[in-house]
């Protein structure tokens, strides 16, 4: 099974069965970068959270353009070849990584010295991640569904703060 397969299976069955093939000839066609995969990522995120897609997939009408739906193509960003965001976007999120650094270590500076050594290690030890996946939508997931991006966010922190619970 290639990564292409594995990928597509992310998105609900209604829409694989109308996009599925589509989706398969355009993300076959080569390698994918990081862009790409985060893009295919959060349209399956919004394909299964978006009441909007639900409604275009639930009502399945087989239309072709030369072999290829016009909608799917407005629907799927991993078609691009190049990276979306741009140098201003990047020192953006860089900046957000940066002061959530900082706030972070400093939020844990101030637990320790108040007597919460938990509290204060936790955060000076998620710093940098948290604030990874905090600038996620300022560079990486720019463009996408405030759903998706939500969810994208969000399972990172969960995932930061059962990996930290389980290592305590």
């Amino acid at each position: 099974m290639s990564a292409a397969d594995r990928l597509v299976r992310l998105y609900p069955r209604a829409w694989r069965e109308r996009y599925g093939d589509e989706f398969l000839a355009i993300v076959q066609s080569g390698p994918l970068n990081v862009q790409q995969i985060v893009d295919i990522v959060s349209g399956a995120i919004d394909a299964w959270l978006s009441a909007d897609v639900q409604r275009v997939t639930g009502t399945f009408r087989p239309t072709s353009n030369g072999g290829r739906s016009m909608r799917l193509k407005s629907l799927m960003v991993c078609d691009q070849s190049k990276l979306r965001y741009t140098p201003r976007d990047s020192l953006i999120g860089a900046s957000v990584m940066i002061g959530a650094t900082l706030a972070f270590t400093l939020l844990g500076t101030a637990a320790l010295s108040r007597g919460w050594p938990t509290v204060g290690e936790f955060l000076m030890q998620v710093a940098f991640f948290a604030a990874l996946a905090l600038s996620l939508p300022f560079w990486l997931t720019k463009g996408q569904p405030w759903k998706a991006q939500a969810a994208i966010v969000g399972a990172s922190l969960s995932l930061l703060m059962a990996a930290r619970y389980l290592a305590s």
